[in-house]
Formats: structure tokens, C-alpha cells, sequence
């Protein structure tokens, strides 16, 4: 996915599908965007996801 359309999900709460056999979902707020990789707050952690991978990102109200 382009990071240019990647870069309006900054400092929003997201749920992030990643393509694959069981189609994993995250949710949590995007708090950077670094090349391919995309980092992501929940509450309990900070993960970095591969952005290459992503099927499908959606705002969370």
C-alpha cells in the first residue's frame, strides 16, 4: 500500500486487515509511518506491521 495514502491514518484509532490465510485484523491508533512499516498503539502494546501486507485499513469511531 502507498505510503502517501497511508500517511491520512496517522493519530487515528484503525482496524488494519493483513492479507494471508486467516486474514488477522489489528486495531489500535497509527503512530507512524516509516518506510513500508506502519507502527500501531492498542492498549496493550506497540506493534509494527509490514505495510506490504496490509488488505485493508478502516478509521474506528
Amino acid at each position: 500500500m502507498p505510503k502517501e495514502l497511508l500517511n491520512e491514518f496517522v493519530d487515528k484509532n484503525c482496524t488494519i486487515t493483513l492479507m494471508g490465510d486467516k486474514n488477522k485484523e489489528f486495531r489500535g491508533v497509527v503512530i507512524g509511518i516509516e518506510g513500508y512499516w506502519i507502527k500501531i498503539k492498542d492498549d496493550e502494546s506497540i506493534r509494527v506491521i509490514n505495510g506490504a501486507m496490509i488488505q485493508d485499513i478502516k478509521t474506528n469511531k
